[in-house]
């Protein structure tokens, strides 16, 4: 299970950063339906997501430029920049679960046709 974690959270990284958040739904949705057999698909696609994302964070974070937008957007809010980056990471988990739950049962309809 944790190869398999990474190994998505990789490809939800480059997806993010080439295509954005669009990336998301997408490779989920592949994922889930390529892996409809194993249980729990679409929380393992969500968790990998979020580690994906926090990555994405973390390179930006590096370069100074993630806390000036995260106080800015966050005081426009009138919200702590925390509960900005738990939404952003949730926004991202949602997203993923939701698309492979959807991958999941398509796969599996796949699978019933070609029986």
């Amino acid at each position: 299970m944790i190869k398999v974690l990474v190994i998505v959270a990789a490809i939800l990284v480059a997806a993010t950063w080439i295509v954005g958040w669009w990336g998301v739904p997408l490779v989920a949705a592949i994922v889930g339906a390529t892996l409809c057999t194993r249980r729990g698909i679409a929380g393992l696609t969500a968790l990998a997501a979020v580690v994906a994302w926090s990555v994405l964070i973390l390179v930006d974070g590096a370069s100074g430029r993630f806390g000036a937008l995260a106080r800015a957007v966050a005081g426009t809010l009138t919200l702590p920049a925390s509960v900005l980056l738990a939404v952003t990471l949730l926004f991202s988990a949602l997203l993923a679960w939701s698309a492979a739950a959807l991958g999941v049962e398509i796969g599996r309809l796949g699978r019933r046709g070609a029986e």
